[in-house]
């Protein structure tokens, strides 16, 4: 009998199989929300990251050490990402994101449909050169599966010390 496809596709999250693994690691970290001035002045004073951002941008990224991209994204902008409709940002939920590098979009979406996740955004070449696909976690987050080798690569596996 064959592994699941979603346990295949998230297996590398938790551990060395990395024979089947689809997932290369965590390509980035995005909050969604409401109001980006809101979020980009909560980053920038009371969390003192740098934020780029420029005025009217429906986008920010926060500058996190360890971190290979963590974005702010206006929920009406995701949602026309998306849904191609701004006015279905109802159907984006407010939060986190997580976007997981992976070696194949096509062979990540496959999987996430046999598992009967819900892609909700098929493949996609998107605007700024990244490859994609969207689907919702079981909890109703937002997540993305991305193919993105221009732009950056894990060179070793990061190490923690965990407390004595």
């Amino acid at each position: 009998m064959g592994r699941n496809p979603l346990t295949l596709l998230l297996g590398a999250l938790s551990g060395p199989d990395t024979e089947a693994s689809m997932i290369r690691h965590v390509a980035g970290v995005g909050e969604i929300v409401d109001d980006i001035d809101a979020a980009v002045r909560f980053y920038r004073e009371e969390l003192q990251l740098e934020v780029n951002h420029s005025p009217g941008e429906s986008y920010a990224t926060v500058s996190v050490s360890g971190v290979p991209h963590f974005g702010i994204w206006l929920r009406s902008r995701a949602a026309e990402i998306v849904y191609g409709d701004a006015s279905e940002f109802e159907r984006i939920a407010l939060g986190f994101c997580v976007g997981f590098e992976v070696d194949s979009v096509k062979s990540a979406e496959e999987s996430l449909r046999a598992s009967g996740k819900s892609v909700v955004q098929g493949i996609r070449e998107e605007s700024w050169g990244q490859r994609t696909a969207r689907f919702l976690t079981s909890s109703g987050a937002l997540c993305e599966v991305s193919e993105t080798p221009w732009a950056r690569a894990i060179l070793r596996d990061m190490e923690l010390q965990t407390g004595t």
